[in-house]
């Protein structure tokens, strides 16, 4: 490893640090404990981290709710930078009674977005995850949004991990768009969400520091991974902007929700009528 290498590493690690001296005591958090689950009584634990666009939030609870059939608990954790879109997102989930956290600020948005969402990952699983105790824990993206029934704990428990396959040279991981744990395989393991890039060349973005301690303890070819395709909703064929990802003919990606890829149009007042267009198919 560089030099240069190893003072990216350190620099990202004392920014972790110092978001992970935040207890939940010292966030916002509302319509949820922390407190142990008795047996994780086969619940599961959903993680979407919202990131400065209120208007996704309630189509994507929305369909968790219509179309997860397991017995769950939906985590809206709010990692924006914009403070009025994380004042709408509070007051919603307030509203409407969904399990809310305002996310201490990490300052590695800076750095890259797959680094600050890695970070939020990290502090969820280490502050919220691990002390309830579910026996599953998932992680979706705030523009994914399920269009036909789900369940996924038998999966879970046959193979204990769930999501589409991302490959890197000999490295493979689950892409943190949709990725779906048996949390009880995960106890005691080193449990990482930030990117790696080993060799120098084979880059692991967000959740790809779970290879080390997760994924390379598991036989693949035992593994059946989500399928995934990707369609044209209009003429144009950029991934952020004219295209949709379809996971397990199950899950909508209406992709870039956040924004963070500048791109020409607002995508709001067309996502109700995409969900709609695959619920049918």
């Amino acid at each position: 490893m560089t030099l240069k290498r190893i003072l990216f590493r350190m620099a990202v690690r004392g920014l972790e640090s110092v978001c992970m001296l935040h207890r939940p005591n010292a966030g916002c958090m509302e319509n949820l404990t922390i407190s142990p689950m008795p047996d994780g009584n086969g619940h599961t634990d959903i993680i979407t981290v919202a990131f400065n666009n209120y208007a996704i939030i309630p189509l994507h609870h929305h369909y968790l709710e219509k179309y997860f059939a397991d017995q769950h608990t939906h985590i809206v954790c709010d990692n924006s930078t914009d403070t009025g879109a994380s004042r709408e997102i509070r007051d919603y989930c307030r509203q409407n009674g969904i399990s809310y956290i305002r996310l201490p600020q990490n300052r590695l948005k800076k750095i890259g977005g797959s680094y600050s969402h890695a970070c939020a990952l990290n502090w969820v699983y280490r502050y919220v995850v691990r002390p309830r105790g579910a026996h599953y824990f998932g992680i979706t993206d705030h523009d994914l949004f399920p269009v036909a029934p789900v369940s996924l704990a038998a999966i879970l428990d046959r193979q204990h991990v769930y999501g589409p396959l991302r490959q890197r040279g000999q490295y493979w991981y689950l892409s943190a768009i949709l990725s779906f744990f048996d949390n009880r395989f995960l106890d005691g393991r080193s449990v990482d969400f930030m990117p790696v890039n080993y060799n120098g060349r084979d880059y692991l973005d967000t959740g790809g520091g779970l290879w080390r301690g997760l994924y390379s303890k598991l036989d693949r070819s035992r593994i059946d991974f989500c399928s995934e395709r990707m369609e044209n909703f209009k003429e144009g064929g950029c991934r952020h902007q004219d295209q949709v990802e379809i996971f397990d003919e199950k899950w909508l990606h209406t992709i870039n929700g956040s924004y963070w890829k500048k791109i020409e149009i607002e995508k709001e007042g067309i996502i109700p009528d995409l969900i709609k267009k695959y619920e049918q198919q």
